[in-house]
């Protein structure tokens, strides 16, 4: 599920997907966060807390086995591993509604009778920040790039947090987030799904970084409109295009030491990727994408 490309294998159940990626116990539902008709947000704390959180790094998926159900639900944690050095340590799930997956529809029962439940998971996945080829010395990273479309944010959040964090202690880079996601209406902003939080992440960045967020309509159509960078109030009401996605690449020189991590829909990701690693400068061991299913 990492770079450069895995195909969509819909029929697959998701264990069998990710068998070959790597894995990891006992965690308690603790809050169930209501962000709109189709996504909930779940925090998961240690069932045992001299046990501790469980280690994992910014974009991996959790396997999670729900009682009464015979077969794990992957869903992407969207909290950084920043907190399992604070007080009281927990992880987030952002997940969609989907009476058709088991595990899902579990969890979209009604709060109340599944508030305290205990879940057993396992930590999954290779998709992941800080990226393995500027770990090596002498490698300087200029630029992070993120694109993402719909729930696909939710890895992308979790490297996001993860990084504001990693920047205290290291060079500054830039970043740019291109966000993609269904249009509330202009009174409903607030039910995007992590928007406040990613403003506020670009507002610490600065400058330099800068956040795109893109609003499509229901229907699969799209209106021309004016970008917004962090602090706007104006999104871009389209979809994400060609020319967007190579403007966030920056200048061509650049790009050797730049990485893209892409997430969303198959069709999406597919194109996004392949575009990005014909780009010219790009090293395409740099470009890292994931998919949905």
């Amino acid at each position: 599920m990492a770079s450069p490309i895995s195909r969509s294998k819909v029929s697959i159940p998701h264990t069998e997907r990710t068998a070959n990626e790597p894995r990891d116990n006992a965690m308690l539902l603790e809050r169930i966060e209501q962000v709109n008709d189709d996504i909930r947000l779940f925090r998961l704390v240690p069932a045992d807390s001299e046990k501790g959180l469980m280690k994992f790094l910014a974009g991996q998926w959790l396997d999670v086995h729900v009682p009464t159900i015979p077969k794990a639900g992957g869903f992407t944690i969207t909290s950084p591993p920043s907190l399992l050095g604070s007080q009281e340590p927990y992880i987030e799930l952002a997940i969609q509604k989907s009476p058709s997956n088991p595990p899902a529809a579990w969890l979209w029962r009604p709060s109340e009778s599944i508030l305290g439940s205990e879940l057993q998971v396992r930590v999954g996945g290779s998709f992941t920040w800080p990226p393995a080829n500027f770990q090596a010395k002498g490698r300087k990273l200029k630029r992070a790039v993120f694109v993402a479309g719909g729930v696909g944010i939710n890895p992308l959040m979790s490297m996001l947090s993860q990084l504001g964090v990693d920047r205290e202690a290291n060079d500054d880079f830039e970043v740019q987030f291109l966000y993609s996601t269904k249009d509330p209406g202009a009174s409903n902003l607030s039910q995007i799904l992590f928007l406040e939080r990613l403003q506020q992440s670009f507002e610490a960045l600065g400058d330099k970084s800068q956040l795109q967020l893109f609003l499509t309509q229901s229907k699969d159509k799209s209106i021309d409109g004016k970008s917004q960078v962090a602090g706007e109030k104006t999104p871009i009401q389209r979809r994400i295009q060609e020319d967007d996605v190579l403007r966030a690449l920056g200048p061509v020189d650049e790009r050797s030491d730049t990485v893209c991590y892409i997430c969303g829909v198959p069709g999406m990701t597919d194109a996004f990727v392949d575009l990005v690693q014909k780009a010219e400068g790009v090293d395409e061991r740099n470009v890292f994408c994931e998919k949905w299913w």
